[in-house]
């Protein structure tokens, strides 16, 4: 229930964007969506950053004794070819993957778009890479990311 009222929020946000006329279109007629405000929490995870550490480390330029905190934004891309979800939504940073909505984050974001008439669309908001920290050979952290997406 909590996830979806999240989803419903940044639908909402998104369909305000599209009646202001605010979008543009990229390559391969999707539409892209100006930055989909949010609180400054950075309080929605994603998924699979484990699969995506190298590409977070150049994110972030390396690891550092300390944990990452690099603003940064996202893009959030349906993927309907992924082999083991065909209703993915990937999140990119910078054109590289950096990992995914969970699978019910993705299922109710998709429905809340088709809803609203808009199931095509490609959305950016402001994204944190945290983590990733190395103080030693065997104090280290794994990167993640967070969205800040408004959360109801």
């Amino acid at each position: 229930m909590y996830v979806a009222l999240v989803i419903l929020v940044v639908v909402l946000v998104v369909g305000y964007f599209v009646v202001r006329g605010k979008s543009k279109h990229e390559a391969g007629g999707a539409a892209v969506v100006g930055h989909l405000p949010g609180p400054g929490t950075y309080e929605f995870d994603i998924v699979g950053e484990s699969h995506y550490q190298q590409v977070l480390e150049a994110i972030c330029g390396g690891r550092t004794e300390d944990s990452a905190s690099h603003k940064t934004e996202a893009v959030l891309y349906f993927e309907d070819s992924n082999p083991h979800d065909n209703m993915a939504v990937r999140v990119d940073i910078g054109g590289e993957t950096v990992g995914y909505l969970s699978r019910s984050d993705a299922r109710s974001y998709r429905k809340q778009l088709k809803h609203l008439g808009h199931e095509r669309l490609v959305c950016k908001c402001d994204a944190m890479v945290v983590g990733g920290w190395r103080r030693s050979r065997t104090d280290q952290g794994s990167f993640g990311v967070k969205l800040d997406l408004p959360v109801a």
